[in-house]
């Protein structure tokens, strides 16, 4: 009777499971077929020893853009009449604090990788010939992102102090 009753729950799960593993399999192929993506490995994409300099590149394009963004739109205080004005100033201030301390997070991460490559990897020849160059612009430009995050704090203590100043009130920082 056991024995019976537990044939008949797994028959039961199987007929339920609905999807069998051909349809599976099609769906997958097709799904592959519509995707647009192509997927190439380099050295760059793998982040070998040799693609360490093109990915510094990368980043200094990247801090270049988010110095464009933030000349591009300054923030005046004779411009701000109005609620709506003064509340996307502080988004703007606020997005642009942001993204400082998100720049500079990652590149205490990228700066940590290499010093661990520094002190882990045995497949570089003459790694501190390589690696030191790369880990002193780094540092430097970690010194960068963080005087960024300084500078953007100031510009939106500033605002505060502008937006109590001119009798406004305080809710429109929010």
């Amino acid at each position: 009777m056991k024995t019976a009753l537990l044939i008949l729950v797994f028959n039961s799960m199987v007929f339920a499971q609905g999807v069998s593993l051909g349809d599976a399999a099609r769906q997958e192929r097709a799904r592959q077929k519509n995707s647009t993506g192509n997927l190439k490995v380099t050295n760059e994409t793998l982040g070998t020893a040799e693609a360490l300099p093109p990915s510094a590149e990368s980043d200094k394009a990247d801090a270049d853009a988010a110095k464009a963004a933030d000349l591009k739109a300054p923030i005046k205080v004779e411009e701000l009449h109005d609620e709506v004005a003064w509340r996307e100033a502080f988004k703007q201030a606020r997005d642009t604090v942001k993204r400082a301390e998100d720049r500079v997070q990652v590149v205490q991460l990228e700066l940590n990788k290499l010093n661990m490559d520094l002190l882990t990897r045995s497949d570089i020849y003459n790694k501190e010939g390589q690696l030191n160059p790369l880990i002193d612009a780094k540092n430097k430009e970690l010194g960068e992102s963080e005087k960024a995050v300084i500078v953007a704090r100031e510009k939106l203590t500033q605002l505060e102090d502008d937006l109590s100043r001119s009798g406004a009130p305080v809710g429109w920082a929010r």
